[in-house]
């Protein structure tokens, strides 16, 4: 099953979910054969277009991840119709895309920023190495998954999701700053293999006051991919599930009529359910979800929230859990994992915030034709 709530409960990567989908499992080797060079960026790819500012760093957004971000979010703007970045009211839809653009930017560089902050260094001559590694992979193939078959072939589905090497090895860069932050809060230090030297301190009580207050919640959950059902069946299934008598009738049902992982919702014969945090899923296209989440009181049923643009789209139905001694201690564990990726994502939120607010365009930016945005 695929969810903003991941078993662990691990925040989703949500941006530009194919490249972060074949990024998860990027492994480190003392050294990475130049099998396949980088290809370099074109000048006008180079380009700086924008810049991001937070605690007196700049970082510097070239053209090509911009018209990525462009070309994989436009369809959202636009609605299928191009010519509307030629129109008369071309700049109504500029502005749109561009806060769309500018919250994907903010999301990708606070990661690299806090990553950085804590000690990780996604730039580094080992992560160059983990990026050779994984594009080792992607061409030939390994246990992770199927390869290309050829470099030319990797690279043309790099084009075919408006990727450059360059804008995708900045992908990969992304997703091993938020596994380097993940590890940081977990506990899961390997300095000889490039994470990070340290971790996060927390006790017991900071969990249990996390546990019980208002920035946590347990809830089950049924959850449908977009297209498996008409809204109206989605409705009927809600309506269905107010009829149940009790907890366990509820977690009972949704495991017998989803995908649910079982152990999310009834674990060693007791319901058990799911601990989300409030800044868990820092991400905005699961604010509906988290809003549902927390407006959702133990013993009652949200309406249906869809969770579009995401590495999770669908349609979800939260249903509220009261918190008690026993479920604490059964899945503190779990509860643990929750807290730490709610303080991670917290200060997540906050450096997003100001990156966000912090944006600047470039001569380079002014340059741009946003009728003409190609990978040709």
């Amino acid at each position: 099953m695929v969810n903003p709530v991941l078993e662990d409960n691990i925040p989703m990567k949500r941006i530009l979910a194919l490249i972060l989908a074949l990024a998860t499992v990027l492994s480190l080797f003392a050294c990475a054969e130049d099998k396949y060079p980088p290809v370099e960026s074109t000048e006008e790819e180079a380009r700086i277009v924008l810049k991001l500012n937070v605690e007196g760093k700049e970082y510097d957004v070239k053209y090509e991840l911009y018209r990525a971000l462009f070309l994989n979010n436009k369809s959202r703007v636009d609605l299928g119709d191009s010519s509307v970045w030629s129109s008369a009211d071309k700049q109504k839809y500029i502005d749109a895309i561009n806060e769309i653009i500018i919250g994907d930017l903010s999301e990708i560089y606070a990661v690299l920023h806090l990553a950085s902050e804590l000690g990780f260094n996604a730039f580094s001559s080992e992560a160059d190495e983990r990026v050779k590694e994984y594009v080792i992979g992607a061409v030939e193939g390994d246990e992770n998954q199927l390869g290309h078959g050829s470099y030319e072939k990797y690279l043309e589905s790099l084009k075919k999701n408006n990727l450059n090497y360059s804008a995708a090895a900045l992908m990969m860069r992304y997703a091993m700053a938020e596994e380097a932050i993940i590890k940081y809060y977990r506990g899961e230090i390997d300095p000889v293999k490039g994470q990070l030297d340290g971790g996060y301190e927390y006790t017991r009580e900071d969990v249990e006051n996390y546990y019980y207050s208002d920035n946590c919640r347990r809830i089950l959950q049924a959850y449908f991919q977009t297209g498996v059902k008409s809204a109206k069946e989605i409705d009927d299934y809600r309506t269905h599930l107010a009829t149940l008598d009790g907890d366990m009738a509820i977690a009972a049902y949704i495991i017998g009529s989803t995908m649910a992982t079982e152990s999310d919702l009834i674990r060693d014969g007791k319901v058990s359910g799911i601990t989300v945090g409030i800044s868990e899923l820092y991400a905005e296209e699961y604010s509906e979800y988290v809003n549902a989440i927390f407006y959702t009181e133990a013993g009652s049923l949200s309406k249906a929230v869809q969770v579009e643009n995401s590495a999770a789209d669908g349609y979800y139905i939260i249903y509220g859990l009261e918190k008690s001694a026993e479920h604490f201690e059964a899945s503190y564990a779990d509860i643990r994992n929750s807290y730490l990726d709610n303080v991670s994502g917290g200060v997540l939120k906050n450096v997003i915030s100001v990156l966000s607010e912090g944006v600047s365009y470039t001569d380079g930016y002014a340059s741009i034709d946003h009728s003409s945005i190609s990978m040709n």
